[in-house]
């Protein structure tokens, strides 16, 4: 039997995960400060849908923070708002869940899989707002 050799992934440092970022999307604010990536932009997941604010903190290590944050957040009164971790209704902000913990590290490129979730998770808010049911899938997170 052969010797099968596994290999550890090496982290995509944040100076390079935001000149990529960058390339992608160039019309959105992406900066690194005090260690941390923070990209904000507008996302439409449809062309007939309205555009949402969105801020995406990273530190390379833990969980990438996604908020939907602006003033017309719409069912953010709601307890039945869908896959977030917090809302913060004075802000007004939400916390999304997009992902199990072990489907995303920073061996990935966040244009290519958060900034796409995010839109993804933009897509069945806008579905669950005209119907009142998730179809994204996933699971209720924990609160933070």
């Amino acid at each position: 039997m052969a010797n099968k050799k596994f290999f550890k992934s090496k982290n995509i440092p944040l100076v390079i995960q935001s000149y990529l970022i960058s390339q992608k999307y160039p019309e959105a604010k992406c900066e690194i400060k005090k260690n941390q990536l923070i990209w904000e932009g507008k996302i439409k997941p449809t062309s007939l849908s309205r555009e949402y604010n969105i801020r995406i903190i990273c530190n390379g290590t833990l969980r990438p923070q996604v908020i939907l944050y602006g003033d017309k957040i719409e069912g953010i009164e709601r307890e039945d708002f869908p896959h977030h971790f917090k809302i913060d209704k004075d802000k007004p902000e939400v916390y999304l869940c997009l992902h199990l913990p072990k489907e995303f590290n920073y061996s990935y490129s966040i244009h290519d899989t958060i900034i796409p979730w995010t839109q993804e998770w933009l897509y069945f808010y806008e579905i669950w707002l005209s119907t009142g049911k998730w179809c994204g899938g996933g699971h209720t997170p924990r609160k933070i």
